[in-house]
């Protein structure tokens, strides 16, 4: 019998980590970490509305760098084309997503901060 060499395809590993739990981590682990450390925990006032709506910002750009930078990854280790293009479609939808966050933000703070006289 001949004994084959059990090795992971090429890209499918970063670092040690599977791109699977860098998406995650970096697609909601960490933006709702930092989301949940600049929330403000009182009532709030016009520096915690700009201050949570950067802490929204941020955490799209993570969740958006994450994703691209994961098909990046994908197209410099050179992986199946099936798979370049089932993570350029799960970066697209992420973008998507966060381009609505990023415009929700930006509606509820200008909201807060000029509320419309009824």
């Amino acid at each position: 019998m001949e004994q084959t060499d059990a090795r992971r395809p090429p890209g499918t590993r970063l670092r040690g980590f599977s791109s699977a739990i860098i998406l995650v981590a970096g697609v909601l682990l960490i933006p709702m970490a930092i989301s949940l450390v600049f929330n403000s925990w009182t009532s709030p006032d016009a520096h915690d509305y700009v201050r949570m709506a950067f802490a929204q910002v941020a955490a799209s750009v993570v969740a958006m760098t994450t994703a691209v930078g994961l098909v990046v990854h994908r197209i410099a280790s050179r992986s199946p084309l099936s798979d370049t293009l089932w993570f350029g479609l799960i970066a697209v939808l992420i973008i998507a997503w966060q381009a609505t966050a990023l415009a929700q933000a930006s509606d509820t703070l200008l909201l807060r901060l000029f509320p419309v006289a009824s």
